[in-house]
């Protein structure tokens, strides 16, 4: 395609658009599997890892204000893209070498990892604003205005498929292939984007002698942030009672009344943009807290024979946008309009919404995840009594309606209180076929029953000639692990030593990112330990003495072991059991967001180019990026508290939308426009529309 209608189409664009591709395949294919890497592999838990996943994202986005002062003030935008490209490519190979370092320790993975992925911070970020611009500058504007929209098309589309591809084939990259001792290969995961990094460099290369390369120059973003300091440090420093109309007019010392007018514009457009970074905190979380909520469901389509993998949902986020994006134009717009929503700041104020139904929609999910806890009401205390023979117990107690407890059983008995912990006595006689416990044999003792709590006791073997009721701790901590894991604690009799017994779970499912195995020995205080969830062998000595132990997410486990004579009693008791729920329910708060960030970026991108001046655009768009670094810094913020409970971390985060949208609610009514203009529609439909820009 060399002209469109009639004009010479420049070729040098299409190196661009392949460039774009092939970056953005690499940027959101690592960014697809990294939530998980993190996790799985470098051992992060679930704050840290979405603190350093949106630590990255804040950079990526911090960046290209310095880059675009770079490229406009020293280096041009072709040797910035080219520059800041390697930077980024050998920020690919320091990543993909950390994922293989298996000769190093677990620190110095973690430390390679970071260096990494703050060399693709560097790079990502840097080029971000001089790409699709290094293209518009290829073309005569305004008479190929025309070309350049369908520039800009090619270039969004090549976005999208790029994103579309790699945040599919990523995740079957890392799950489907063995590598270094894991059940997953995240160096290919890893390598491939980084292939394609390599890629975009040698083809945006290979169009040099084709490029316009315009000088650098006049650097507006310095201008105008050095109109802002001037014109601030001079009022501070004023002692004159000479009336200024504005606090800017201060600067007309040292810049043009061009530069003070572009200034105030761009404050006022700013100060619309104080409601961004909270939608951006909503909507980055896909890649962060709802991977590791699906991390917690089941993907498998059997029809298919295919397991939707955790990190692969993000796919449908081009997969959908794209569709919405043609949609909305032909179908969504025409209809808001004559319902009154024309006004962009109107569409952000919708966008605001949508994004607070999507959070709700997460926190349900979550809620429906973790199923019920035990809350032992007040007045009441329960004991639970694991049977530890296999064989039948007898009860008597003057307090606990209990008579019997079945072989390697358990009962759990509710006690009112008189106090808040009060003592019951108790005594155990054992059925004859108990081959460990001497005819006849009766055991007299007393347990504690606390006021809304649960305390578990063990009755087994305290020595080969004892046997003994053992409480458990103080009390069962039933609360579960706030990412969703399941708890396990290991019940033990004397027979069994922690230090001298090789004794192990291990993992044997194929879904799990690595080979996860658990020591007998940290189960050592019998308390509930937070455990991966997927399928375990117990392993003794190198034999299998129990298979396919299933460990389900956001369940208690208790696991009771004792040998009796050549064989081994094991019984696993489930407790508070959470839900395996498909992860295609995850689709209604994936939609909903997806829907919001469509209106959200065009609407944006619409109102920033409309209140911009012609010579502050770069600036606007700047900042507009930053807004993005703004709000992955808000979810470092709320991470770094470490919110117990992930629910309500999901509606704190639509509590907080649910302000910012008041607030584009409220720029929705006040702000008014800089220019306003009645546009009259086809003759098909004679109603005006009102497009207005704003400004306070």
């Amino acid at each position: 395609m060399s002209k469109i209608f009639g004009e010479k189409y420049p070729k040098s664009v299409w190196f661009i658009v392949l460039n774009e591709f092939c970056e953005r395949f690499n940027y959101y294919g690592l960014r697809t599997v990294l939530m998980l890497y993190l996790t799985t592999v470098l051992k992060f838990n679930g704050d840290d890892s979405t603190i350093i996943y949106h630590s990255f994202v804040f950079l990526a986005y911090f960046m290209p204000l310095l880059g675009a002062i770079i490229a406009d003030s020293y280096w041009g935008k072709f040797k910035t893209i080219v520059r800041l490209s390697m930077v980024y490519a050998v920020g690919n190979v320091v990543l993909t070498g950390a994922s293989m370092a298996d000769m190093f320790t677990l620190d110095v993975q973690k430390i390679i990892a970071l260096l990494g992925l703050f060399l693709i911070c560097v790079g990502t970020g840097g080029i971000k604003p001089c790409v699709l611009a290094f293209g518009g500058d290829q073309f005569q504007l305004p008479q190929q205005q025309t070309q350049f929209q369908h520039y800009v098309t090619h270039f969004m589309i090549a976005i999208n498929v790029g994103a579309l591809i790699s945040s599919f084939l990523t995740p079957e990259l890392r799950h489907s292939v063995h590598c270094f001792g894991r059940n997953s290969c995240f160096p290919l995961a890893f390598g491939v984007p980084a292939v394609l990094m390599f890629t975009a460099i040698a083809v945006f290369f290979a169009g040099k002698n084709m490029y316009v390369k315009k000088k650098p120059g006049h650097n507006v973003i310095v201008r105008t942030f050095g109109c802002l300091f001037y014109a601030l440090k001079t009022k501070l420093k004023s002692t004159s009672s000479c009336h200024h109309t504005h606090w800017l007019d201060h600067a007309k010392t040292a810049y043009t009344e061009d530069e003070i007018s572009d200034t105030r514009a761009a404050l006022n457009a700013i100060t619309v943009f104080i409601g961004y970074p909270v939608f951006w905190a909503l909507y980055e979380q896909q890649g962060s807290r709802w991977t590791l909520q699906a991390m917690l469901m089941n993907g498998r389509l059997n029809f298919l024979n295919w397991t939707i993998k955790p990190d692969q949902m993000q796919a449908v986020v081009p997969l959908f946008g794209l569709l919405f994006l043609f949609l909305f134009d032909m179908m969504l717009y025409p209809l808001l309009a004559k319902i009154g929503i024309r006004k962009p700041l109107q569409k952000l104020t919708l966008s605001g919404c949508l994004a607070i139904v999507a959070f709700l929609f997460a926190a349900l999910l979550q809620m429906n995840i973790f199923g019920k806890s035990t809350i032992v009401p007040h007045g009441e205390g329960r004991i639970n009594i694991y049977n530890g023979f296999d064989c039948e117990v007898y009860v008597r107690s003057p307090s606990l309606r209990v008579d019997h407890i079945r072989p390697l059983g358990l009962v759990n008995v509710t006690s009112t209180l008189i106090s808040d912990a009060d003592v019951v006595e108790i005594v155990f006689h054992f059925d004859p076929a108990c081959t460990l416990v001497p005819s006849d044999f009766e055991l007299n003792t007393a347990l504690t029953v606390i006021n809304e709590k649960e305390v578990s006791y063990y009755l087994s073997s305290s020595s080969p000639y004892t046997i003994s009721l053992n409480r458990i701790g103080n009390y069962d901590n039933l609360m579960k692990d706030k990412y969703g894991n399941p708890s396990l604690r290991i019940l033990t009799d004397h027979s069994f030593d922690y230090d001298r017994d090789n004794v192990s779970l291990i993992s044997v499912d194929d879904d799990t990112n690595s080979i996860n195995s658990y020591s007998l020995s940290s189960f050592r205080e019998m308390d509930f330990n937070s455990v991966v969830a997927g399928r375990y062998n117990l392993i003794s000595d190198g034999n299998t003495i129990l298979t396919s132990i299933n460990l389900m997410p956001a369940t208690l486990y208790t696991l009771t072991l004792q040998r009796n004579g050549d064989k081994t009693d094991m019984k696993l008791f489930t407790t508070d059991e959470g839900n395996y729920i498909h992860i295609l329910w995850q689709l209604p708060q994936y939609l909903c967001m997806i829907i919001a960030d469509v209106i959200f970026v065009v609407t944006s991108s619409e109102f920033s180019f409309t209140e911009a001046p012609d010579d502050i655009k770069s600036f606007i768009s700047a900042f507009g990026l930053l807004t993005t670094a703004i709000g992955n810094l808000i979810v470092v913020i709320i991470s770094a508290l470490s919110i117990k409970n992930q629910t309500y971390e999901y509606l704190l985060y639509a509590s907080i939308m649910g302000v910012d949208t008041l607030l584009l609610a409220y720029f929705s009514v006040v702000y008014r426009g800089r220019n306003i203009t009645n546009v009259n529609e086809t003759a098909s439909n004679n109603e005006d529309k009102k497009v207005e820009s704003t400004v306070f």
